[in-house]
């Protein structure tokens, strides 16, 4: 991969460590952050991989307590329209849950290797979910819809963080673990860079990935 390449990229993996998942849960614990609380994510999501209404539901569910954890609240519309550029003060992003056929494609252009399992675009505030890849990881949780969520509220969190997205624990480790159902959660650290940066949302920014 090429130093552009690497910078308009980044990734997320599928983690196999069942137990360094655990710990690093329960090191990041859910951090109230004070002055956020009238911060909103708008997601718009695609769901062109017919996924469930039940499926959904849990991982709308997943997502909005990670980041209620850091006093941000996320709003979830089912939509196949592109997000333009909203002055409202809210951040809205787009998820796109691929469907094979989608997937087939945009891994072969892109020639995405096996273990990614989600992309961001922070230019375009697109995030693109492999569903297929997350429920025929190995050790997955019989619901779906937990590493789902798990896998959207990452490439959230790539748009909220940029360049400095991944961590050692917590819901933006690089390679995430699916097999727990305990909840991942940002670390203070990483709180603390979105209440900083909050007001530069909506900038111009290069891609992220998520593996």
């Amino acid at each position: 991969m090429t130093k552009a390449r690497r910078q308009a990229t980044a990734a997320l993996a599928v983690a196999v460590a069942m137990t360094v998942g655990a710990r690093a849960s329960a090191q990041d614990a859910s951090v109230a952050v004070t002055g956020l609380r009238d911060r909103t994510i708008v997601l718009h999501v695609a769901n062109y991989a017919a996924l469930s209404p039940h499926v959904l539901a849990g991982a709308r569910a997943r997502v909005a307590k990670v980041y209620e954890g850091i006093g941000v609240r996320t709003v979830w519309v089912e939509s196949e329209d592109t997000v333009r550029p909203r002055q409202d003060g809210q951040l809205h992003l787009t998820v796109i849950l691929l469907s094979r056929d989608m997937a087939a494609k945009q891994i072969s252009a892109e020639r995405i290797p096996a273990h990614v399992i989600g992309q961001a675009h922070l230019a375009t505030l697109r995030a693109y979910i492999f569903c297929d890849r997350i429920a025929a990881a190995h050790g997955t949780p019989t619901l779906l819809s937990i590493p789902l969520g798990n896998v959207i509220a990452h490439e959230m969190g790539h748009f909220l963080l940029r360049e400095n997205g991944h961590s050692y624990n917590g819901i933006m480790r690089a390679n995430i673990h699916l097999h727990t159902i305990q909840r991942q959660n940002f670390d203070a650290s990483q709180a603390s860079a979105i209440r900083t940066s909050w007001g530069a949302f909506g900038q111009p920014a290069p891609f992220d990935d998520l593996r």
